[in-house]
């Protein structure tokens, strides 16, 4: 009797443990986003390159659960210094640890921050 009192006790403390980690069962995430203001002088040639990278992102590395990649659009002309946004998921902050070292996003950085005027990076942590 003791022993199933000792382990209902156990498995008690875990689930408290794992609900002060993550309260009321709800999943946590990480998302990034980046801000880019193009050069004037970036070819379409350039932009459908960079397009591309971007595209295949997430079929490239295990890291990202999901890629959206789009215009501005702007409504009430508040937000001029930018072109497009880049929001990246991830699962965890050991995903996007991970991706930070990626090839693939030092390849999209490399062929990015060229073609940047400005780049406003903005990384955080999501309840869902």
């Amino acid at each position: 009797m003791k022993k199933v009192l000792l382990v209902v006790f156990a498995l008690l403390i875990g689930f408290a443990e794992t609900q002060a980690i993550n309260p009321f069962g709800k999943k946590q995430g990480i998302r990034e986003i980046i801000l880019v203001k193009f050069k004037k002088d970036v070819t379409p040639a350039q932009r459908k390159e960079l397009d591309a990278l971007i595209k295949n992102l997430k079929s490239n590395t295990k890291t990202i659960e999901k890629v959206e990649w789009g215009k501005r659009l702007d409504y009430t002309g508040a937000s001029k210094e930018y072109d497009q946004c880049l929001m990246l998921k991830f699962k965890n902050d050991n995903n996007l640890e991970i991706f930070q070292a990626d090839p693939v996003r030092l390849k999209l950085m490399g062929k990015l921050i060229p073609l940047s005027e400005k780049l406003l990076k903005f990384t955080y942590k999501t309840e869902e």
